[in-house]
């Protein structure tokens, strides 16, 4: 049998619904940021429900993830994401009729943040059982291809969309997205897995289950904590590509542009090669990429010049996208299958928290000390602590 995760029916019908959903999660991200603008014209307002989005996530991960052990799979994707394509019809609604205000966004974006943050470990629990396990690296790979494309697909038709039918068609849009995916887990075979945990034992027992597991497992435990450098040093820094563009450059809206389709290129490039092979794949590697990540940062923050920072951030796109995916397949192809969903969403939460953590601890710095110098210290931390991590190992 093939080793590439095409050649199995059941990921490529999921592969097709999930991209379609990733594309009205894009459409969605892009159309509640400018609605928020236009109900408040705040900056605060615009932050806070950015905060919304991904809060959920990193305060109940855990939780999460103990919910995709003990409940099967299935189920729980079609339940998450049909309440998904309900909570978007009702915002769409709401906002077709006016009857929105800032409070009853920030509602509805709390509600499908958590939506969205309870799906991540049944999402990432899902690929496993389409694949078999000489399928999943390649599985995990074309997934992230998938998403990096519609991050620059997704927010072109969102851009169209809000220009001819408004916002309130964007998040129906969104809504019937979530369709295709549940559509795609009606018809798919799954592998059979182990018995679910049982819903009458502590929940907070089997978080710490989860933990000590992570914990003490020697492969996860490292490229958890290289995968927490990198959000907090690397993917951190990036989350501030506008103050670049604008600050720095001086190119505005259509440098940035030319950045965030920088970064998208490098990361599709390691989602390519990865898809094709990951026999060199192991944690060290991760670990010199994080140190080369760091290397590629500090440079970047000493560089002026916008022809230099195109090239760089290419190359941050390809060594981040391999920290991140590479690290997803590690684990992935090294956890047991009774907690697996609970070791993804230890993954997510850093990934996903370090990232906001980072952006606002270099933010903060950066107005203080500038840009420019905050981002050279940051890097140089990050080369310097990944540095440490593989001498010791």
């Amino acid at each position: 049998m093939s080793n590439s995760a095409l050649s199995s029916r059941s990921f490529v019908i999921y592969l097709i619904g999930s991209t379609v959903s990733l594309h009205g999660l894009w459409i969605y991200r892009v159309a509640l940021g400018w609605f928020t603008w236009e109900l408040t014209g705040s900056e605060f307002w615009v932050g806070l429900i950015a905060f919304t989005q991904f809060a959920p996530a990193v305060l109940f991960g855990p939780l999460f993830g103990v919910l995709a052990d003990r409940f099967e799979r299935r189920k729980a994707s079609l339940l998450i994401n049909f309440l998904s394509a309900v909570n978007m019809a009702v915002l769409g609604a709401l906002a077709w009729f006016n009857n929105v205000d800032i409070v009853v966004l920030v509602a509805q974006s709390l509600i499908q943040g958590s939506l969205d943050g309870a799906h991540t470990p049944v999402r990432m629990t899902l690929v496993p059982s389409l694949v078999n396990k000489e399928q999943l690296q390649s599985a995990i790979a074309t997934s992230s291809i998938s998403f990096n494309v519609s991050r620059f697909v997704g927010p072109a038709i969102a851009g169209f969309i809000i220009a001819t039918a408004g916002v309130s068609v964007a998040f129906i849009v969104n809504g019937l997205s979530y369709l295709a995916i549940v559509a795609a887990v009606m018809v798919v075979e799954l592998r059979p897995s182990p018995m679910r945990l049982k819903k009458g034992g502590s929940v907070w027992a089997d978080m710490l289950e989860g933990v000590r597991y992570a914990a003490t497992h020697e492969t996860i435990r490292a490229l958890l904590i290289t995968v927490a450098v990198v959000a907090v040093f690397g993917r951190g820094v990036l989350e501030l590509m506008p103050a670049f563009a604008a600050g720095v450059y001086e190119r505005g809206a259509a440098g940035l542009a030319t950045l965030t389709a920088a970064l998208g290129i490098g990361a599709i490039a390691t989602g390519l090669v990865l898809s094709r092979s990951t026999a060199w794949l192991n944690s060290q590697v991760i670990r010199r990429a994080a140190v080369s990540a760091g290397i590629l940062i500090a440079v970047l923050g000493s560089n002026s010049a916008f022809w230099v920072a195109v090239p760089l951030v290419v190359s941050l796109g390809v060594i981040l996208s391999l920290c991140g995916v590479g690290s997803q397949i590690l684990i992935q192809t090294s956890v047991e299958e009774e907690v697996r969903g609970r070791v993804s969403s230890l993954w997510g939460m850093i990934a996903f928290g370090g990232t906001a953590f980072g952006s606002l601890i270099v933010g903060s710095l950066a107005s203080a000390f500038g840009l420019q110098a905050t981002v050279m210290v940051t890097g140089l931390l990050c080369a310097a602590i990944a540095m440490l991590a593989t001498a010791r190992r």
